[in-house]
């Protein structure tokens, strides 16, 4: 079995695509295989209409200031971003949800570094691969 990971997103939250897109990075970074596949609001937060203006927060909502504050300090970009660089120096593969994508009504070109739509039956054998599996 390869260094593979497979994390399922079905968060639209700045906050967790944040967490998600520094995992992401940081495996790309080790030459770990990464597959991402996008759930419901994890295929609204990639709309291009949606991507940079989603400002949303699940956690301590107050406190969203804050928190693009001291990313801006710390110098640490927008999830989607970290998301762009890993895809550019790692195997970083994106999937959309068919059902989801029905949902909104888009396409793949409707989506932000989006690779592919796929079902749910496809994502789960590629699960099965990984030895790292994450559901944000």
């Amino acid at each position: 079995m390869t260094d593979k990971m497979c994390i399922t997103v079905a968060t639209g939250s700045v906050d967790r695509l944040t967490g998600m897109a520094v995992l992401v990075s940081a495996a790309a970074a080790m030459d770990v295989e990464v597959e991402i596949f996008l759930q419901l609001w994890g295929v609204y937060a990639f709309k291009k209409d949606v991507i940079n203006k989603n400002m949303n927060l699940i956690e301590f909502k107050e406190l969203g200031p804050q928190v693009v504050e001291g990313m801006k300090r710390a110098n640490i970009p927008p999830w989607f971003e970290m998301l762009k660089q890993a895809k550019e120096v790692g195997k970083v593969k994106i999937y959309a949800c068919s059902a989801a994508s029905k949902i909104w009504d888009v396409k793949l070109e409707d989506l932000e570094m989006v690779d592919e739509v796929m079902g749910a039956g496809e994502w789960l054998d590629k699960m099965k691969e990984a030895k790292i599996n994450l559901f944000i």
